[in-house]
């Protein structure tokens, strides 16, 4: 058994860890509850360029989406892959779970034919780990709350895919449903298409709370509305609208990550406090055993002492 000495020592070490852990808990708390706010108001926004979106691609002919660079199909095999994760760790699986649903889509693909966006550390280290090309690090997008923010990234995938480079762009992120479950999703950004923004559309309603069940924001829905008056040009009004509705999928898809993510570390912090706590009462009653123990035996060779000294 450990001296009384040794579990004391374990006792405080254990009791500033969770002095710790209880701190964390807490700014992780007040910064999920503002990322959850933002996620969800925007939530509205983005299902109304969705629709907007879809009704696009839905009305124009098929030479006004081949003359869009957005839209344009290219023949290039390669696809550029966007990983979101967290620039720091303890947030329970929340950048394992993306990870590993990441690792599953490249080997879905040919050798070699998947290049990386990395936003956030983690998402780095896993691609330099298994020796994917890097086209970008991104870290710092955890505490995001404007559009303006994320612009950069939404200019660079376009850049990028109006190059021809690049078949297809994903985007491998958590979508927050509620601060104790959160879902891995592969989400196709680039090129634009009428089924990818219709699945899109389904997933970005909630399941229960505030927004849950949001049915339509524009109105009525369905093929017969596509009344859309065009000016200058079709052409024209479909290259200033793309560009704005990947902004606000791009901005979209950080946010719902950064709710996870301080979800994630919240509900990791809060689990890790409990154990803490739990083990400060194991070694609290395992201090008291060896502090009785050790006074049984000085009271023993008292009383032996005792004995010995009326025996002679």
């Amino acid at each position: 058994m450990a001296s009384s000495r040794q579990v004391k020592k374990r006792i405080r070490s254990t009791k500033n860890i969770a002095q710790i852990t209880k701190a964390m808990e807490a700014v992780s708390a007040v910064k999920m509850r503002k990322s959850q706010e933002i996620a969800l108001r925007s939530r509205s926004y983005s299902l109304a360029a969705y629709e907007i979106l879809k009704n696009l691609v839905h009305g124009f002919d098929l030479e006004s989406m081949k003359s869009n660079p957005l839209l344009k199909r290219h023949k290039s095999k390669r696809t550029c892959l966007v990983i979101v994760t967290s620039d720091k760790g303890l947030c329970g699986a929340f950048s394992g779970n993306v990870l590993r649903t990441a690792n599953n889509f490249i080997k879905s693909r040919d050798a070699g034919t998947v290049d990386v966006i990395a936003i956030g550390k983690k998402g780095a280290d896993f691609s330099v780990k298994k020796g994917i090309k890097l086209v970008e690090k991104i870290t710092g997008t955890g505490d995001y709350g404007a559009i303006d923010e994320t612009r950069f990234l939404s200019d660079l995938l376009a850049k990028l895919y109006s190059t021809g480079e690049y078949g297809e762009i994903y985007a491998v992120y958590t979508n927050f449903i509620s601060v104790m479950k959160q879902e891995v999703v592969v989400e196709k950004i680039l090129p634009f298409s009428r089924e990818g923004v219709e699945k899109r559309i389904e997933e970005i309603i909630p399941m229960r709370g505030k927004y849950a069940g949001t049915p339509e924001v524009l109105g009525e829905s369905g093929p017969a509305r596509t009344g859309y008056i065009f000016e200058p040009s079709p052409k024209e009004a479909l290259s200033n609208l793309l560009p704005l509705l990947l902004e606000i999928q791009v901005y979209h898809i950080v946010l719902e990550a950064n709710a996870s993510e301080h979800s994630a570390r919240m509900v990791a912090m809060k689990n890790a406090s409990e154990n803490a706590s739990e083990l400060i009462d194991s070694l609290e009653l395992l201090y008291n055993k060896a502090r009785q123990a050790q006074i049984t035996k000085e009271l023993t060779e008292i009383v032996g002492g005792a004995a010995a000294l009326n025996n002679q």
